[in-house]
C-alpha cells in the first residue's frame, strides 16, 4: 500500500498522456477511468457530495476531477467553484473540450486544465 496519495500534479500530466475522444462526455469520462485504472490511482466514479453536487470522479487524497466536452464556460466555472467549497475537495482537474482559460487556484484550491486538443498533440 503507498505512503502517500497520488498528486494533483501527477494525475494531471497521465491525463495529459493519453489519448481522449471528444465524441461524447460518456466516452471521456470512459478514457479518464480507463487512465486512473491503469495507473492504480483509488478513486470513485460519479461521487455524490451533497445533494446538488455529483462529481466525475474523486481521486484518493482530494483530487476532483471533473469531465466537459461542450459546456459554456461560465457554467463550469460556477461548477467547479461548487466543488471547490467542499471540504473533502483539495485540488481540482477538468478535462475538457471546451476552450478556456481557468486561474491558478479556487477558493483557495488548486487547479489544472486538462485539455482534449493539447492530450491529441
Amino acid at each position: 500500500m503507498p505512503d502517500a496519495f497520488p498528486t494533483p500534479e501527477l494525475v494531471t500530466r497521465v491525463l495529459r498522456g493519453i489519448p481522449l475522444p471528444v465524441s461524447t462526455e460518456a466516452a471521456m469520462q470512459d478514457a479518464v477511468e480507463q487512465a486512473l485504472t491503469d495507473h492504480a490511482f483509488p478513486f470513485e466514479r460519479e461521487l455524490r457530495m451533497g445533494s446538488s453536487n455529483r462529481i466525475d470522479f474523486m481521486v484518493q487524497g482530494g483530487i476532483g476531477i471533473e469531465v466537459k466536452t461542450r459546456c459554456a464556460r461560465r457554467q463550469i466555472h460556477r461548477q467547479l467553484a461548487r466543488y471547490a467549497d467542499h471540504p473533502d475537495v483539495n485540488a481540482l482537474i477538468l478535462v475538457t473540450g471546451t476552450f478556456t482559460g481557468l486561474p491558478v487556484t479556487l477558493n483557495g484550491k488548486p487547479l489544472f486544465l486538462v485539455s482534449s486538443g493539447r492530450a491529441s498533440l
